[in-house]
């Protein structure tokens, strides 16, 4: 145990309160705090029946026997309490960061679109930068900038300097698809053509429709997530149409307008009925046979009603 008294000792080596040996034991940290002022160390007596403990430099310096366990593990409270809440207080101030940031990034992105939106027709906005933490920048693996909520007005303004693999792969499509496109756009495979106009994106065709905005387009040396066509009116452009399909079988539709190659990424396709008048498209209403079909189980099911009948009248006459 701890002693209380200061008592010299010429050589240091045996104990103070029974002359035992004395042997050198691991420090504690208030010890440490103690050898900034002077040099000391933690020495513990060896005879079983005088257990002392305590620090020895120059001078014996030891607690009292019964109140420096007591000390000592009121000061771990404290050290142990103080790093819990510098914890907490440093956890507070990451989630209070990450909380800021988030609510500046959608007001950034709401001020970007509403300004997208506000631009006149036949105009250009180039959106504004993506922030640098953005997983998109981080993990950009093109040399393009990353924008987001662009308008589109002035075709053929600031033409794609890019190639269709650079977008493709900034817009962060799979590579596989990546690879079918980019092989496709550079043989000239196209899959269609679309007209482009500030009413909408539509296959030639007339079997496919996409809306105005577009996932992302790439123009000049930047990619924009979020392009809005803003054509004046009756204005259209023509583009080459591309499809394909990744490992899970989803797939991707990309355009490339002949005006400005700017390589885009369209939204989800949508297929277009071809009867007239917003009738369903072929395949929604039963065919011959299938009405056939029903009329056969419809006559069995009121052949076999008929037939118990029969079986529980003939049981009570019997």
């Amino acid at each position: 145990m701890d002693t209380a008294h200061t008592v010299k000792l010429p050589d240091g080596k045996h104990c103070p309160d029974c002359g035992a040996a004395l042997v050198r034991v691991h420090r504690h940290v208030v010890d440490r705090w103690v050898s900034l002022f002077r040099s000391v160390h933690r020495y513990r007596c060896t005879n079983p029946g005088c257990e002392w403990q305590g620090l020895l430099g120059r001078e014996v310096m030891a607690a009292p026997a019964h109140g420096g366990r007591w000390r000592t593990r009121v000061l771990w409270f404290v050290v142990g309490a103080a790093t819990a809440l510098a914890g907490v207080q440093a956890t507070r101030m990451v989630q209070r960061s990450k909380a800021a940031e988030a609510r500046l990034r959608a007001s950034t992105q709401l001020g970007a679109e509403a300004q997208s939106r506000g631009t006149q027709p036949g105009a250009d906005f180039d959106g504004v930068p993506l922030p640098e933490r953005d997983e998109r920048v981080v993990k950009n693996p093109s040399p393009l900038t990353l924008r987001h909520s662009c308008a589109w007005g002035v075709p053929g303004r600031n033409p794609y300097r890019g190639t269709v693999e650079q977008a493709l792969s900034a817009a962060r499509l799979p590579p596989e698809v990546v690879k079918q496109i980019s092989e496709m756009a550079e043989r000239g495979w196209n899959r269609g053509q679309v007209e482009i106009s500030s009413a909408g994106i539509r296959s030639v065709d007339g079997r496919r429709e996409f809306g105005t905005n577009v996932r992302a387009m790439a123009f000049g040396n930047t990619l924009c997530f979020n392009t809005r066509v803003n054509f004046p009116a009756g204005h259209v452009e023509y583009a080459a149409l591309y499809e394909a399909a990744d490992r899970t079988g989803q797939n991707y539709t990309v355009m490339v307008p002949y005006v400005c190659q700017n390589a885009s990424v369209l939204g989800a396709r949508e297929e277009i009925p071809d009867t007239p008048g917003g009738s369903p498209p072929p395949g929604t209403l039963p065919e011959p046979a299938s009405w056939a079909l029903l009329a056969v189980g419809l006559g069995a099911l009121a052949s076999t009603q008929a037939w118990q009948q029969h079986r529980r009248a003939h049981g009570r006459r019997a």
